[in-house]
């Protein structure tokens, strides 16, 4: 039924890129996280690093993205006008364009081992290794409206001006949903079958996702992109920094530098396609174009779900708050091609730090992420509503 879902929403999306005006439709987006997309890279030895997260998004652009029958993009609004809006408006920010974008996700992560009656389990568990130290499983599905303002803004006291751009989003779904156990398996690449997702209370040891299912998770993010130097033509280094409230809250800045298109005023940032990452959307005005970036980021981290579900009211096994890590780092490399102004493909890999303290389990997962955009914006001017 699921998989029958995924297929409808597609085909939904493809069909109507052809009846679309540019202004209301501008582009449509299919990503996919999964730890097999950076086994070129990865340390084979490493058995217990082949399983993280696994994730799915399919996204709009332009004008329908934001329309109230959607839902999400109103409550959106509701909290812009009361959080962002009136500082953007007197801090001095010129504003050039904004767009909008929607997109369905669903994402999850998993412990080192995905399956218990699999050969490297058992081997691991001979050598110590338990579920009940690892992260535990957990998923998320739903929903995300994001707004993006692009503009300028001039330093106090200064001529200086640099290209800036806030993005601000609001996230809702439900836990614990099949679909990131449907996604884990379809990209298996020669790892055994995604079984322990489900939870089997025989066993004496934690299986199952840490949130009841179907409970409702929401979150509001903000966050900032300032291209503040551009020491050659079409390179830039820019700070991004942001802030998540909701099922993951946190406090956190990235510095990112990157080889962007003709167009591109700032580095996009191609790592994963968690919620917390906002989508962008830029048509080159030349027939290929070619970018290639790389960011890190630190976080503060103050609560995550997929960690800690509701703590003692998880549905199983989770990370206490004194056991999380306060501090996480991570990292991408990316590189996004774009032809004939109307395709673009993405690669990229990620890496973060462990979200957790333990002294059996301890890794940086490493994961990549694939994306394909069919573009249906004018060349040089990017999938924005004026």
């Amino acid at each position: 039924m699921t998989k029958f879902i995924v297929v409808v929403l597609i085909l939904g999306l493809n069909y109507a890129s052809l009846l679309a005006q540019e202004e209301n439709l501008t582009g449509i987006e299919l990503a996919f996280d999964s730890d097999s997309f950076a086994d070129g890279i990865r340390d084979t030895s490493e058995v217990a690093d082949r399983n993280y997260t696994t994730a799915l998004r399919i996204g709009i652009y332009g004008a329908w993205a934001d329309h109230n029958y959607l839902g999400l993009p109103w409550v959106r609004r509701k909290i812009d006008g009361f959080v962002i809006d009136k500082l953007i408006e007197r801090s001095g920010f010129i504003k050039d364009r904004t767009s909008h974008n929607f997109v369905f996700i669903a994402n999850g992560f998993s412990p080192s081992y995905i399956n218990d009656i699999d050969s490297t389990y058992v081997q691991a568990v001979n050598a110590g290794y338990d579920f009940s130290q690892d992260r535990p499983f957990s998923s998320f599905t739903g929903f995300r409206s994001t707004r993006r303002i692009e503009g300028k803004k001039r330093l106090a006291h200064s001529a200086y001006e640099y290209n800036l751009a806030v993005n601000s989003s609001f996230t809702f779904g439900f836990a614990s949903f099949g679909l990131a156990q449907r996604t884990d398996n379809w990209f298996k690449n020669g790892r055994p079958e995604a079984v322990v997702w489900e939870r089997d209370e025989s066993k004496d040891y934690p299986t199952g996702q840490v949130i009841p299912r179907a409970l409702p998770l929401f979150m509001y993010s903000l966050s900032g992109e300032a291209a503040f130097f551009q020491p050659f033509r079409k390179i830039l280094f820019q700070v991004r920094p942001e802030l998540n409230l909701g099922y993951y809250t946190n406090v956190g800045v990235g510095l990112d530098i990157g080889k962007v298109m003709n167009v591109e005023k700032h580095v996009d940032n191609m790592g994963y396609t968690d919620t917390n990452n906002p989508s962008v959307a830029v048509v080159n005005n030349e027939s290929i174009g070619l970018s290639i970036t790389g960011g890190a980021s630190v976080r503060a981290v103050l609560y995550d779900a997929h960690l800690n579900g509701l703590y003692a009211r998880s549905a199983g096994h989770f990370i206490g708050f004194s056991d999380m890590r306060k501090f996480q780092w991570e990292g991408h490399l990316g590189v996004k091609l774009q032809l004939l102004k109307k395709i673009e493909i993405t690669y990229s890999v990620s890496r973060r730090s462990a979200g957790f303290r333990n002294d059996i389990v301890s890794r940086n997962p490493i994961w990549g992420t694939i994306g394909l955009k069919y573009l249906i914006g004018e060349p040089g001017e990017g999938c924005y509503n004026l």
